[in-house]
């Protein structure tokens, strides 16, 4: 009896053992999770969907984190896709001037009027062509807008 009492008593050791490590892991691993926005088109409400790290790329780019901040509280919708840039041939002026920085109402303005005088743009380079964007505006915006 003595031998299965050492026995038992070395089993329930070896499962608090591994439950401990369990618990230590799981307590201390955390997933990488993104956040984006996806509408709903009957409801016409906005909603956070949450994707885990394998299904989404995370990016690392301050820019694109920082229009997907952008778009969280000003509450874009059409303009901004899951990737969090926003789409210069969609956005609205309001959109645009929320969405990008240093983009103000005129500036957005006259991306919309642009876009509606020659088409929309064949790529992103073709918003310099905005009376007011320069390559130093360019350059804070690139990573933050797709066509």
């Amino acid at each position: 009896m003595d031998e299965e009492s050492r026995q038992k008593k070395l089993l329930i050791l070896l499962a608090a053992v591994i439950c401990s490590v369990m618990i230590g892991y799981n307590a201390f691993y955390v997933p990488d999770a993104t956040v984006a926005w996806r509408q709903e088109s009957s409801s016409r409400s906005e909603t956070p969907a949450f994707f885990s790290s394998g299904s989404e790329p995370a990016s690392s780019d301050s820019a694109v984190s920082a229009g997907v901040r952008s778009a969280a509280s000003s509450g874009l919708s059409s303009a901004v896709r899951i990737s969090g840039k926003v789409n210069i041939n969609t956005a609205t002026p309001q959109e645009l001037s929320d969405g990008l920085v240093g983009i103000g109402k005129t500036l957005s303005q006259r991306i919309v009027d642009y876009r509606e005088k020659n088409g929309p743009f064949r790529s992103i380079e073709e918003i310099k062509n905005v009376s007011g964007i320069g390559d130093k505006i360019f350059d804070q915006i690139r990573d933050s807008i797709t066509t």
